[in-house]
């Protein structure tokens, strides 16, 4: 049987709604209701019509030291102060471990964690989940799309969504394209389709999971030769602002 690839703007609506599901087997239940599980979500890709280009859960990261530079698949990169981004353990409620992207103080640089694919594909239909906290009182964290490390030019983002502080996503520094919402002090998901073409670029963008909600539509991502060099996927707080979040569960793939 031929499956169908993961598409965020239909599969993790399906998978919410089966949390209502008394017929579901507890050990899905138990993947479907954390809607982020790197387990669950590659029930969904292993063998389907996709190939993943970065996996991480930091399951095997020291707790205290920075993110590992080779990952279940793919690579990461951090810069920073000292200290800015380390793996930790779950926050409440959550398990494994996760990576923590700190930036603490006006003169410190931008806190990043730089997500790699194993390599470049080009053209195509990629999706992203990864599973997000972000405590209350913190500044914005801010997760990018970047070209890949060898590109022209290298690392350099062409979309980018920003936490707000008012627990709303703001596309591309853009006050009128803002969507959705998300909880504090608990996690979440956010999932991300980009259709990239010779002549066009657009993402679907959603947010899932226990007080989260909302997506977005955006067409023609500008410019569309920086989007045909995706590569990276960026996480990172940077001035003005301090404080911290974490994330996990992070898996980017493309449809064969």
């Amino acid at each position: 049987m031929t499956h169908p690839s993961f598409d965020a703007r239909t599969d993790f609506h399906t998978i919410a709604s089966a949390r209502e599901c008394p017929q579901a087997p507890a050990n899905c239940l138990k993947h479907i209701l954390r809607l982020g599980s790197v387990g669950f979500l590659l029930l969904l890709l292993t063998g389907c019509n996709s190939t993943t280009l970065f996996q991480s859960s930091f399951n095997s990261n020291a707790v205290g030291a920075p993110p590992s530079p080779n990952q279940a698949t793919g690579t990461i990169d951090v810069s920073g102060a000292p200290g800015s981004v380390v793996i930790v353990s779950a926050p409440p409620n959550a398990t494994g471990n996760w990576a923590r992207i700190q930036r603490i103080g006006q003169q410190a640089p931008i806190s990043v964690m730089l997500c790699n694919v194993s390599q470049f594909k080009g053209d195509g239909s990629y999706s992203l989940l990864a599973v997000l906290f972000i405590p209350s009182g913190s500044g914005l964290a801010t997760v990018e799309f970047d070209t890949f490390a060898q590109a022209n030019p290298p690392s350099t983002g062409f979309l980018h969504l920003d936490f707000m502080q008012n627990n709303t996503v703001r596309i591309n520094d853009d006050n009128g394209q803002v969507f959705g919402t998300f909880p504090r002090d608990q996690f979440f998901t956010l999932a991300v389709t980009l259709e990239i073409t010779s002549s066009s670029a657009t993402a679907h963008m959603s947010l899932l999971g226990a007080g989260a909600s909302g997506t977005k539509d955006l067409n023609n991502l500008t410019p569309l030769f920086l989007a045909r060099q995706f590569g990276a996927v960026r996480f990172w707080m940077g001035f003005p602002w301090n404080g911290s979040f974490e994330v996990t569960d992070i898996l980017l793939t493309r449809k064969k």
